[in-house]
């Protein structure tokens, strides 16, 4: 390696091994409540209560509506038989507690819908911002480990997936042990028998059901949720290479493949929804059972003068009642299932640990210090090994080497991007990690290879580094990067769209765009990863000499293969690896 003699720049190169990240050598991170089972449904704050009670009162009052039209009927056909008893019977009240019921009803369970909806919607708007805020939280390193399709999933349908437990297995739960609790103290007040027909039938369903149901139904979604995770992955895969698969004969091999993937869930769907019939089925029997025996021994009670027939008529219809609210039971372990899933797909992202720095203030002239730093990306087996380099105001430093050698994994360390295997990272004389993120960008600027602009206008995309910034500003950043006279010939100048992903613009005009908005943010260190690339040698030079004219009072680091022109105050280069120890030479 070329050594600077004005300044120390150190590089000792061993046998590459691949490097665990800082971040993988740490604890592991405990994860967040916000995909907890319990923080699922507290997030939803007061809606969330207010949800459950209006349901219980919604079922509730239909039940009673129920069992009060039945004893109503049953009580008017036995004051009937007797004239005596036909004038004293007052069809008023009932008429008048069946109205209020059907009333409550209506109110109870259209308001619930409305709360519980809202409570839903509200810990949507919690968990897509909590994804997006780890999402960017990670760095294009551990997000390149998942597929684009993959990402897509998450963020749109594994999301979803999460209301599955607050609204379609809690509350069902939460209804129908309420409502039966109430129903069985009913009975135990006028009928031991009857409680204990009921207590036996409350045991078969909130026992076996979950015993024989639960464990297939959410191994079912679990499957479910991760095969459509892997089918979307495959298919944008398959979409992106469609060119390449259908010249060299491959496309039928995918396509097969993806018709496996589809076959294999819609046998698991048909399996989940048989289980679903089959646990409506045992609940609708073990109610029917229980209503017969309720029927059979009420009637000899009735009979005796123990109970009223009116009132085993509202006993029966109380059963009857009770199937509207059992049966969704047979739903609630599938949306279990299906949140688990959404869970696990989900943690790595809200795992992503929140920055640990607590400095906000980086005083003094920008310095930028690497002692004994060795990383690598992911399992990548070559990068920079104990790196050691120190630069101050008005340096200037090239980095130069073959593709594959480590340089943008070295820029990508020292911009805080990305964390070291082991050494130490130092600017303005603090250890990086312990700098808090936003301060750490005001003062490190990355230009990467790989480009981000947004289908908006092109000052827009300028002005995302600076959204106060006058036109007068985007003009000279232009000029800067030699696009004036290219803005100025566009149909609409500033106010061009650019097209998605900057597509209506060259590489290398994309390149100096996004070159241009870093310029605009201005932080004092810029390290620029491949800056000429897609540049002619005018252009290349004359952006050369701009930069270091713009950084006199601070730091610039440029990483290029290519030969760049003038002086720099340091120059690291890295010669080309000779043997499979990846051992490097030093010249």
């Amino acid at each position: 390696m070329v050594r600077s003699p004005e300044k120390p720049v150190r590089a000792e190169s061993d046998r590459s091994q691949p490097g665990l990240s800082q971040a993988d050598r740490s604890q592991p991170v405990a994860s967040k409540p916000g995909l907890s089972l319990g923080f699922l449904f507290f997030r939803q704050g007061a809606m969330g209560y207010l949800g459950l009670a209006l349901g219980a009162v919604g079922l509730g009052a239909a039940i009673l509506l129920l069992a009060a039209s039945g004893w109503f009927i049953t009580a008017a056909g036995v004051a009937g038989l007797s004239p005596a008893a036909l004038y004293a019977f007052n069809y008023l009240q009932p008429a008048a507690v069946i109205r209020t019921l059907a009333i409550c009803r209506t109110l109870a369970l259209y308001g619930e819908r409305i709360v519980s909806h809202d409570g839903i919607l509200r810990l949507l708007q919690h968990l897509r911002l909590g994804v997006f805020d780890g999402l960017s939280r990670m760095s294009r390193y551990r997000l390149g480990a998942s597929g684009s399709g993959d990402l897509m999933q998450r963020m749109l349908t594994d999301i979803d997936l999460l209301d599955q437990w607050p609204l379609r297995g809690l509350a069902p739960w939460f209804w129908a042990v309420s409502l039966c609790v109430v129903f069985a103290g009913f009975l135990f007040w006028i009928s031991m028998p009857l409680f204990c027909i009921f207590l036996v039938v409350m045991l078969l369903i909130f026992g076996v059901l979950p015993v024989t149901v639960s464990s297939r139904a959410m191994d079912l979604a679990l499957f479910q949720t991760w095969k459509a995770g892997e089918r979307r992955q495959f298919l944008t895969e398959t979409l992106a290479g469609l060119i390449t698969l259908r010249t060299t004969g491959a496309l039928a091999t995918r396509l097969n493949t993806l018709e496996e993937m589809d076959h294999a869930l819609d046998t698991s769907r048909w399996h989940l929804h048989g289980l679903g019939i089959a646990s409506q089925a045992l609940i609708l029997l073990v109610l029917s059972l229980g209503l017969w025996m309720i029927l059979f021994l009420g009637a000899g009670a009735a009979v005796s003068g123990q109970i009223s027939p009116a009132l085993l008529a509202g006993i029966c219809c109380v059963m009857l009642g009770l199937s509207e609210v059992m049966a969704p039971l047979s739903q609630t372990f599938q949306a279990l299932g299906f949140t688990r899933g959404a869970q696990q797909r989900l943690a790595g992202i809200f795992d992503v640990p929140e920055d640990g720095g607590t400095i906000t203030d980086l005083a003094g002239p920008p310095r930028l210090e690497l002692e004994n730093v060795t990383a690598r990306q992911g399992q990548a087996l070559t990068g920079p090994d104990h790196v050691s380099l120190s630069l101050h105001p008005g340096d200037t430093l090239w980095i130069q080497g073959p593709s594959g050698c480590g340089k943008s994994t070295l820029a990508a360390v020292m911009a805080g991007w990305l964390a070291p295997a082991q050494g130490d990272i130092r600017v303005n004389g603090v250890p990086m990690a312990a700098v808090e993120e936003k301060t750490l960008r005001r003062q490190v600027g990355l230009l990467d290879q790989d480009l981000y602009l947004f289908p908006m206008t092109l000052a827009q995309n300028l002005r995302l580094a600076k959204p106060d910034a006058e036109d007068s500003e985007l003009w000279e950043i232009l000029e800067q990067v030699a696009l004036a006279t290219w803005a100025r010939q566009l149909p609409r100048q500033l106010d061009t769209p650019i097209g998605e992903y900057g597509t209506g613009l060259s590489g290398g005009q994309a390149r100096r765009v996004c070159l241009g908005r870093l310029l605009l943010f201005g932080p004092p260190i810029l390290i620029l990863d491949e800056p000429f690339e897609g540049l002619d040698t005018p252009t290349a030079d004359r952006l050369l000499t701009m930069l270091r004219q713009h950084r006199k009072e601070g730091i610039l680091v440029i990483i290029s293969h290519q030969h760049l022109a003038g002086d720099f105050t340091c120059h690291f280069h890295w010669e080309a690896l000779q043997n499979m120890e990846n051992q490097a030479k030093t010249i």
